[in-house]
């Protein structure tokens, strides 16, 4: 009992400082609010952030001045080349008599002929459904209709679970002969908002347009069919161009011991071009950026550096990520550590983290249960970090209350007012925290 005691004893001023710490961060955060007054800046004043885009070529001139101006060090862009898809200004399609349909593009859909295109149409539920139309499908428009599995709990199983329609649909439909392919948007949120999203084409198949209909139209549509043949009209003026320079923006609080080792906060610069992309993923940007203003304005000297990324292209290919990987995988630098957040700026429930560290993390459950993260769950990273894996980082994802991400994501509601502050804020200085003890204790 003696020597417990005595551990004890050592032990207490260690974890007082750590909490004391914690807590001076926290209440410096929800003080500031900095966060909110980034992503406002970067919503209004840049806007949309769509690849080959002016705006989006400002968002990249946005991170880098703002790096600067928290105080980063090394701030700097990483090159890539990225896909420059142009959405036009026609998207229109109805239902033959009249009944408008409320639609969008696709990301990276070829258009319609200029006049547009009139075919029946047939609903599937699944991609197999649809190959396995045959001669069905030829001449006509293919109704991918598979909706959210609203049973699930996770919003991010139910996106999972049904958005192979958007990112294959027409590929499958092209191959039975289809001339064009509608898809119910990526939502469960009842409204008529249509929601963008990458699609794919495939060597030797044809390419085809695609369109997401929103949720009413999609049931109108499936109403319609129900009652006998139906014919859409469809008419979209977008194009592929040819690809376009860009870079993800990168700066360091550089460490005062272990410098070698990079701990990474990051989230993805670009961003569909309905919305603002406030909360996918200017929230994941401007907390990354607030979780460095708060340790370098409490003048917090990390052992590790902390390098925060503003990457490119995660929406399209994830060049952006790509190209980080490669010049990280040339470097005398270690990965150490990564931390993504593109899952929204709602309240921060949990951290999701590799299955070997999972253990090591939940010894800071205690710490961080005042930022909101109530637990660390298997799993974690993202797509902007996953490359890093490979060269050994540990990864993790931060995971905020999702249940109303997916009313928004990938739509023109994807705008400012949909942010609450604090909410923001609590995201950013959880991630600040985790930053903070992954260097000081490390994993």
């Amino acid at each position: 009992m003696p020597a417990l005691l005595a551990a004890l004893l050592v032990a207490a001023p260690v974890a007082f400082d750590r909490q004391a710490e914690l807590s001076k961060l926290l209440s410096t955060g929800l003080t500031d609010l900095a966060a909110y007054e980034m992503l406002y800046d970067l919503t209004t004043n840049v806007g949309h952030r769509l690849n080959g885009s002016a705006q989006g070529a400002r968002g990249v001139a946005w991170a880098e001045r703002q790096m600067r101006a928290i105080g980063l060090q090394n701030v700097r862009q990483i090159p890539c080349m990225v896909p420059h898809w142009v959405r036009g200004n026609i998207a229109n399609a109805s239902i033959a008599g009249g009944d408008r349909l409320e639609i969008c593009a696709l990301g990276g859909s070829v258009g319609t002929p200029r006049r547009g295109l009139e075919a029946e149409v047939v609903e599937v539920k699944s991609l197999k459904e649809a190959e396995e139309l045959g001669p069905r499908a030829k001449g006509k428009i293919v109704f991918f209709n598979r909706p959210f599995d609203k049973s699930l709990t996770s919003t991010f199983a139910q996106y999972g679970g049904a958005v192979d329609q958007r990112g294959g649909g027409a590929i499958a439909a092209a191959k039975s002969g289809a001339i064009a392919v509608l898809v119910r948007s990526m939502t469960a949120a009842n409204d008529d908002v249509p929601h963008t999203g990458a699609m794919r084409y495939a060597d030797g198949v044809t390419k085809i347009p695609a369109a997401a209909l929103g949720i009413q139209s999609a049931e109108r549509l499936s109403r319609a069919l129900k009652k006998g043949s139906t014919k859409v009209r469809l008419e979209m003026n977008c194009e592929k161009l040819p690809d376009v320079p860009s870079a993800s923006v990168a700066g360091d609080i550089v460490g005062s011991e272990n410098a070698n080792e990079v701990i990474v906060l990051g989230g993805h610069l670009d961003s569909w071009d309905l919305g603002r992309g406030a909360h996918d993923d200017g929230a994941g940007v401007t907390q990354a950026m607030e979780a460095a203003r708060l340790m370098i304005k409490l003048g917090m000297k990390p052992k590790r550096t902390i390098r925060i990324i503003a990457f490119q292209d995660e929406e399209f290919s994830g060049r952006g990520s790509a190209a980080y990987a490669e010049q990280a995988s040339k470097s005398s630098e270690k990965q150490y550590a990564a931390c993504e957040s593109d899952a929204g700026g709602f309240m921060p429930r949990s951290f999701g983290v590799a299955k070997e560290k999972l253990e090591r993390a939940r010894t800071w459950e205690p710490l961080l249960q005042p930022f909101g993260i109530e637990r660390f769950t298997q799993g974690g990273g993202g797509a902007d970090i996953a490359p890093l894996a490979p060269l050994g980082a540990i990864l993790f994802g931060l995971q905020p209350d999702g249940q109303r991400y997916f009313d928004y994501h990938h739509s023109r509601s994807d705008t400012i007012d949909k942010v609450n502050p604090r909410e923001l804020e609590f995201g950013a200085c959880a991630m600040a925290a985790l930053a903070w003890l992954i260097s000081e204790e490390g994993l």
